[in-house]
């Protein structure tokens, strides 16, 4: 996790953008951190609706990996996005493509449920099948 200093007004898809584009940059050099989101991976498109968050990355975000790490790309993802609202429902794309049975995430074929939770995701992928 990186802390982000923000306005106290900053409204939620302006900080959430924001959030992205620091998680999208990667770790800093000098750290030990690691991120399981490609390179080049790039934010697309953020909107917040009452229905929840709905993110659309670049065909990067795809790329490589096996499901560990689509598993793992997908957590910095949701919980990013549910940084200001740990129950709020994510809704992830692709070039504009929804994350689905039909479209899976990946050559392992990650099929995600929607709306992502934190709540259903730690249903759906256990942290002990994570290591």
């Amino acid at each position: 996790p990186q802390l982000l200093s923000l306005a106290t007004d900053t409204d939620t898809e302006t900080a959430l953008k924001a959030a992205f584009e620091t998680l999208l940059t990667g770790p800093k050099a000098e750290t030990d951190d690691y991120t399981a989101i490609p390179e080049e991976t790039q934010l697309r498109s953020l909107k917040v609706t009452s229905a929840g968050i709905y993110l659309d990355l670049s065909s990067e975000f795809s790329q490589g990996g096996g499901s560990s790490a689509m598993t793992g790309r997908v957590a910095q993802v949701l919980y990013t996005a549910t940084s200001r609202d740990p129950d709020t429902g994510v809704f992830l794309s692709v070039e504009g493509q929804p994350l689905n049975e039909s479209n899976p995430l990946g050559g392992e074929g990650l099929v995600l449920t929607y709306p992502l939770t934190r709540d259903q995701f730690v249903k759906d992928f256990p942290p002990h099948l994570l290591k």
